[in-house]
């Protein structure tokens, strides 16, 4: 297999940083951004279906999916122990939420088993990009979404066309879904193609 030139940092948060991490980004900086992303992402998806948070961090945002729609099934991942132990903290009353620890390269789910994958300020901790969106792109189901929420000053230029390389069409809509955060987050959006008849 080629080398990927694809040099950035990553890692996995963890010790004390994940407290101040959660009370601040998660419960000040992007509480309405996450509430957003569950009402617009959930949008259309049937009774029952599923919804994968890559990098859930704290879980903040697959709490924020779950109480939009309890009627889904949804999944957060995350190889820091120390967010997966915060996130189901935070879960642990809402029956639809699974927690599960696991890295963006290696996701533990069937082909074309979820509805939904959704990543939030994780993308540029990843540790191979190309392998992450190839496996994103491997759990959707035909017709599924992708969508992927960073910081402009951290997500790589040539992100689109990795995406587009996994197999996956740019959309690129629902800009209004980051209201105020927009000048400094980016959502891509993408759609796996129905299977050809």
């Amino acid at each position: 297999m080629p080398a990927h030139h694809h040099r950035h940092q990553h890692g996995v948060m963890s010790g004390w940083i994940v407290r101040p991490y959660d009370l601040v980004v998660g419960g000040v900086l992007m509480r309405g951004t996450y509430r957003r992303i569950a009402e617009h992402l959930t949008t259309g998806i049937v009774s029952g279906g599923r919804v994968l948070d890559v990098g859930t961090g704290p879980g903040r945002l697959v709490e924020a999916i779950s109480r939009r729609r309890d009627d889904l099934q949804v999944i957060g991942i995350d190889p820091s122990s120390d967010m997966i132990t915060r996130a189901r903290r935070r879960t642990r009353t809402l029956p639809n939420v699974q927690v599960r620890m696991a890295s963006a390269e290696d996701l533990p789910f069937e082909e074309e088993s979820v509805d939904a994958v959704v990543s939030s300020l994780s993308s540029h901790h990843w540790a191979d990009r190309v392998v992450a969106l190839d496996e994103q792109a491997r759990v959707l189901r035909p017709g599924g979404r992708l969508w992927i929420v960073d910081l402009a000053s951290h997500l790589p230029d040539g992100i689109r066309d990795e995406v587009h390389d996994a197999g996956l069409r740019i959309t690129d809509a629902d800009k209004e879904v980051l209201g105020a955060a927009h000048r400094r987050l980016v959502l891509i959006t993408a759609r796996k193609p129905l299977a050809a008849a």
